[in-house]
């Protein structure tokens, strides 16, 4: 599995070589540069997946598939992108937390560099991508925070009162570990979770909240606001589960069509 990543990324790579970047991604740009600069040749899914976001940063139509893919047929323009960005802070005696990647209207929040903030009420995704490695099932100071409950809470936050466009936020990882998944075989945490929160997101992460709350470690800025922005908010949320194979074969697909 992990030999046919790095091949076919590498492959991919290579037929894009020529192909300017737009130089358009935010986050931290000495870590774009380094990863930029560095041939996948290990299990390393933050390299991965840069690779992947980099290959869109040379087409506009590859980007806009990728958008839909990722929010599974949600079409977006003028879409702006990051790898390891990071949203305002929400809660107390916790740092920010760092985004795999998030895509859709939003922009570099000003006077940093891998800060966002949204552009628009319109659409955004933030994703967790795995190769082999799981969630954490807790946080530095609370230990019943897992990872994608985290990612959650900050996407529906993040869109803010008042939200009337889409939020999105979608799982990226091998098919070996999705196909485990529809065929009742839960191999690691996320999928626990990811069922948890798809079969009753509403129910499930409120309580969750008020698991959290009870242990007082890292309290929620502005808790009252905050935790009615998360009830409204969770109706629009939408659970996604994308397949990095899926993904290259897109960009495969879109290469050949001469659609970069």
């Amino acid at each position: 599995m992990e030999d046919i990543l790095i091949e076919f990324i590498n492959e991919l790579e290579q037929k894009t070589v020529s192909l300017n970047n737009k130089n358009s991604m935010i986050g931290p740009q000495s870590l774009i540069r380094r990863l930029r600069n560095t041939n996948l040749e290990t299990e390393d899914e933050q390299l991965l997946l840069f690779k992947i976001v980099d290959i869109a940063d040379k087409s506009e139509m590859i980007k806009e598939k990728l958008y839909d893919l990722l929010t599974e047929g949600k079409s977006l323009e003028n879409i702006e992108m990051g790898i390891e960005i990071q949203p305002p802070r929400i809660r107390k005696d916790e740092g920010n937390t760092y985004l795999d990647l998030a895509m859709g209207a939003i922009k570099r929040r000003e006077k940093t560099e891998s800060g966002i903030e949204l552009k628009e009420k319109i659409s955004f995704v933030f994703c967790e991508a795995k190769w082999r490695s799981d969630i954490s099932c807790d946080v530095t100071y609370c230990s019943i925070r897992n990872q994608l409950q985290r990612v959650i809470e900050n996407a529906l936050l993040f869109a803010g009162d008042n939200y009337d466009g889409e939020i999105h936020v979608t799982l990226i990882t091998p098919e070996l570990y999705k196909e485990n998944y529809e065929n009742g075989v839960f191999t690691r945490f996320y999928a626990h979770k990811f069922k948890e929160y798809k079969d009753d997101i509403k129910r499930v992460f409120m309580r969750e909240l008020d698991a959290i709350e009870k242990i007082d470690t890292i309290p929620l800025i502005s808790k009252e606001k905050s935790k009615e922005i998360i009830f409204k908010n969770l109706e629009k949320l939408e659970l996604h589960w994308v397949t990095f194979e899926d993904i290259l074969k897109m960009i495969k697909e879109s290469i050949e069509c001469n659609e970069i």
